[in-house]
């Protein structure tokens, strides 16, 4: 099956996402001044990171439904994430930067790709948005089995009023091996060609999804784990309405359900901290408005051209969120403290162009090595399992 076009107005949202998430890691060493003035104004790197939850959402179940296959969906997945995955998790383990007390939990952890809900150090840092990525996979992937697909905007509503009543959420109580041993499973029997089996996995996947973001979030994510989640499934009513699957007016209902317990959660925890400031509660609205209104920014003007360079960063943007920590880590010694403002202008400049330089090799000899293996791999086992919606035109 032929590869659908790509969507330029999405690659120029994750370049938005990629460079706010850049900023906020890399002004914690150049340009701390400019970082010392924003950072009260804004959380450059949450809303960076919604901002690419909101476009997983919106892509990700038209890329299942397109397909209308689990299989399909499930190998380009694998092929699309694990190759630059593995690699950055071994670099950081060669580089000595991660040293787990249980290399072996760990190495399952990981392989899960929910480390993060599993009371596991991530590898890397950055690796906790892929921990929630996976959850909106698995849970998406058992709505479509059970044939509920087109129930995401229910779902985001009921994700977001319970996570006003249940935050904060009990952390870290789900143990590595039985999460393993579930998922596994779960995905066998989902990916069988028996209804039943079909049925099965796809509760067990389901089950496992709402267990991981409920009762093994980390403290970090005490707080809006589940509205997370919330998240994603607003960006696929989006999409629902987008496409003329239906009216507007779930997603008139979805946004402001969720964008209220966003800034429930947030003040909530703020209070629950003692910082419940006019300032803080700003930085708030403002952080919801900035990664939102991109959103809303890029759809509304999709039809005009985005700019190469931009679309080129949204395109190398898995490589770039994935290198680009590990690599502020190996050039932290060339940023010393006390530098002046050009000396650090110039410093950032040069890490940025490593970056993207890094990146565009991971891309190249990772990612899209791994993208057309899932389609070889697609076309050869390919076996549609659960429901054929409608055409969608997008690709994952």
């Amino acid at each position: 099956m032929p590869a659908a076009p790509r969507m330029a107005w999405l690659d120029g949202l994750r370049a938005v996402a990629v460079l706010l998430v850049l900023y906020a890691h890399q002004s914690r060493y150049v340009l701390t001044d400019a970082r010392a003035v924003s950072a009260e104004w804004l959380h450059a790197g949450p809303a960076g990171v919604m901002l690419f939850f909101l476009v997983s959402g919106y892509i990700i179940p038209a890329s299942l439904e397109r397909h209308g296959s689990l299989r399909r969906f499930w190998v380009g997945r694998a092929g699309r994430l694990l190759p630059l995955y593995a690699a950055v998790a071994l670099a950081v383990v060669v580089l000595g930067y991660y040293r787990p007390a249980d290399p072996a939990t760990a190495a399952v952890a990981h392989a899960t790709m929910v480390p993060f809900l599993l009371g596991v150090v991530p590898a890397s840092p950055v690796f906790w948005t892929l921990s929630f990525e996976m959850v909106f996979y698995l849970l998406v992937a058992a709505l479509f089995a059970l044939r509920l697909h087109r129930a995401d905007s229910v779902v985001a509503v009921l994700l977001a009023v319970g996570a006003v009543l249940t935050a904060p959420l009990a952390p870290q109580a789900v143990r590595t091996p039985y999460a393993a041993a579930a998922l596994a499973l779960g995905l066998v029997a989902l990916l069988s060609r028996r209804r039943w089996a079909v049925t099965a996995g796809a509760v067990v996947l389901g089950g496992l999804a709402l267990t991981l973001v409920t009762a093994g979030a980390a403290p970090s994510h005490a707080w809006d784990g589940l509205l997370i989640v919330a998240v994603m499934f607003t960006g696929t009513t989006i999409y629902r309405a987008d496409s003329g699957r239906t009216g507007w007016w779930p997603v008139a209902v979805v946004a402001p359900v969720v964008a209220a317990g966003l800034l429930f959660n947030w003040s909530a925890e703020l209070v629950s901290l003692d910082a419940l400031t006019p300032r803080y509660v700003a930085r708030a609205v403002i952080t919801l408005l900035v990664f939102a209104g991109a959103f809303a920014a890029g759809l509304l003007t999709r039809r005009w051209r985005t700019p190469r360079w931009l679309a080129w960063i949204g395109v190398v943007s898995y490589s770039v969120y994935l290198n680009h920590y590990v690599l502020l880590l190996v050039m932290r010694p060339l940023f010393p403290a006390g530098l002046g403002l050009g000396s650090q202008f110039a410093l950032g400049l040069a890490y940025l162009c490593v970056v993207f330089a890094t990146s565009w090799v991971t891309h190249r000899y990772l990612e899209l090595p791994g993208q057309r293996w899932a389609r070889r791999m697609s076309d050869v086992w390919d076996e549609p399992v659960g429901v054929r919606p409608p055409h969608a035109p997008v690709r994952g």
